[in-house]
């Protein structure tokens, strides 16, 4: 999300709410804390409850912890990503001079101190039987002076090196992160509703989990995209608004 809410969102939520809907942001972040997040929502104007949020970050410690207590991580990615691991007993393997065969996941984020040689021990690591994760697989994220490399463009990489993709994939255009949030609030996909703005991560994802969803057009989506290879398939939303505001309207 940006620095301010769409207009309309503050109102969709409170109405949502006021009906006994669950209400869950489901983001595909690989850097920034749970309290990072939720300030930043502060400071646009919207309250969120602390287990309204689910992180992809966070979801995929809790993943690893899971398949693997106490798990070895090599990890390419942001403190933020780290902290989140170190959160669920999962350690942290250095950087540097690391013995392959002692990894048991590669965890890649956006990184971006990422060097050839980090790279190259990701790659060994892999090759080596260590499970190769994907906290995201966004290509490029928003930056200071426009877009910089994201996850993605590592995962990319390092699939390129492997001539195949992550074990694990977590964020969305995955199903996994949206199946992890129903599942929180002990709903099935068919119950549930994915409100997103991007066709290829949002749609796609929603679609893929067997949600319905809906695509506003107050984002990074216009309606010209609808017409686009991209909006066929998986790509193709059961329904279009506006905006958000138009979605409180079909509510209220």
């Amino acid at each position: 999300m940006g620095k301010e809410a769409i207009p309309g969102a503050k109102e969709l939520l409170d109405a949502l709410r006021s009906r006994g809907k669950h209400v869950l942001f489901v983001s595909n972040t690989s850097s920034r804390s749970r309290l990072q997040c939720i300030e930043q929502f502060t400071r646009a104007g919207i309250q969120i409850a602390d287990e309204e949020l689910f992180l992809a970050s966070e979801e995929t410690s809790h993943y690893i912890a899971r398949l693997k207590p106490k798990a070895r991580a090599y990890v390419l990615g942001s403190k933020g990503l780290y902290a989140e691991l170190e959160k669920e007993g999962i350690a942290i393997l250095p950087s540097e001079n690391v013995d392959p065969q002692a990894v048991d996941f590669v965890v890649v984020g956006r990184d971006r101190t990422l060097t050839y040689d980090k790279l190259t021990t990701a790659f060994q690591a892999i090759t080596h039987g260590a499970k190769f994760v994907a906290v995201n697989n966004d290509p490029t994220v928003p930056g200071r002076n426009g877009l910089e490399p994201g996850a993605g463009a590592i995962v990319a990489a390092l699939s390129a090196m492997l001539g195949r993709g992550p074990d694990i994939n977590m964020g969305k255009p995955a199903t996994l992160l949206l199946e992890m949030a129903a599942q929180h609030r002990s709903l099935k996909p068919h119950e549930c509703a994915m409100v997103g703005d991007t066709i290829d991560v949002d749609i796609v994802a929603g679609n893929r989990a067997g949600m319905t969803t809906i695509l506003v057009l107050s984002g990074n989506a216009s309606r010209e995209d609808l017409n686009s290879q991209a909006a066929q398939g998986d790509g193709r939303p059961d329904i279009v608004v506006p905006s958000v505001r138009d979605l409180l309207d079909m509510i209220a």
